[in-house]
């Protein structure tokens, strides 16, 4: 049973310099409210009942802000002392989650609409598989994402997507060519023995190097064992400036 958040915290924000100095990132604030709240509460609408957030030692604000969630969520805390990438985040819960599949939400993602993590745990319910969202992003809009690598997919028989290839990440923002193209983001569910993909990936790395999670969605990809929903809900990039400028615009204090 998927019934487990985990929350990548332990980034240092630097495309947020130079507030992220001293704001966690996770604590700016749209609408009056922590972006993380917002993702505890995308989780909890989604049924889950445990979050697991990474934090960094030098965030010591960022645990306090997270108790002080009022939602039903079950908070565990783990810390991540150096930012390795999120496939180190994911490897510093494995005693936690003691194999069981997990959905990662990144915080600094923000969604106006349906529920986008309820919608990948629906299809990772059903097909048994690792499943990403994806996001269609145009030309216009690229600008205020960051740099994430194009996805390729095509529809299964059942009639659920499959991801077939998955670009590396690039620089600054994202690029949409000319016109529109589809991405990965932040939401992500795993079957259990997904870590065992992130350990193998790990050992092939030089020292020090980071570990991030796009080589394992490629090798699920490649394989015939990623599938993909695209997000009715608008995405907005709140770890960019621009991203977090246009929701700030989008979703005003309410009186």
């Amino acid at each position: 049973m998927l019934d487990t958040a985990v929350i990548p915290c332990g980034g240092l924000g630097t495309r947020l310099h130079p507030i992220t100095r001293w704001l966690p990132k996770e604590m700016l604030p749209v609408a009056l409210r922590p972006v993380l709240h917002w993702a505890l509460d995308e989780a909890a609408d989604a049924g889950l009942l445990r979050a697991i957030i990474i934090t960094n030692p030098h965030k010591p604000v960022l645990e306090a802000v997270a108790r002080s969630y009022p939602g039903p969520l079950d908070l565990e805390f783990v810390p991540q002392d150096h930012p390795r990438g999120l496939g180190d985040a994911f490897l510093r819960v494995k005693d936690q989650l003691g194999g069981a599949p997990f959905v990662a939400l990144l915080p600094d993602n923000l969604f106006q609409g349906p529920n986008p993590t309820a919608a990948v745990l629906e299809t990772h319910r059903s097909t048994g598989l690792a499943t990403v969202l994806l996001a269609e992003i145009s030309r216009k809009d690229a600008p205020t994402k960051g740099a994430t690598g194009r996805a390729r997919y095509e529809r299964a028989s059942d009639g659920t997507l499959r991801v077939t290839d998955v670009a590396d990440k690039g620089f600054g923002r994202f690029d949409a060519g000319e016109g529109a193209a589809v991405t990965p983001i932040g939401r992500m569910a795993f079957t259990g023995d997904a870590l065992a993909q992130f350990e193998d990936v790990a050992r092939a790395l030089p020292a020090g190097a980071e570990l991030d999670d796009v080589p394992v969605l490629q090798r699920l990809a490649r394989s015939g064992r990623l599938a993909g929903v695209l997000s009715e809900a608008r995405f907005f990039d709140v770890g960019v400036p621009e991203g977090y400028r246009e929701a700030v615009a989008t979703f005003p204090p309410k009186p």
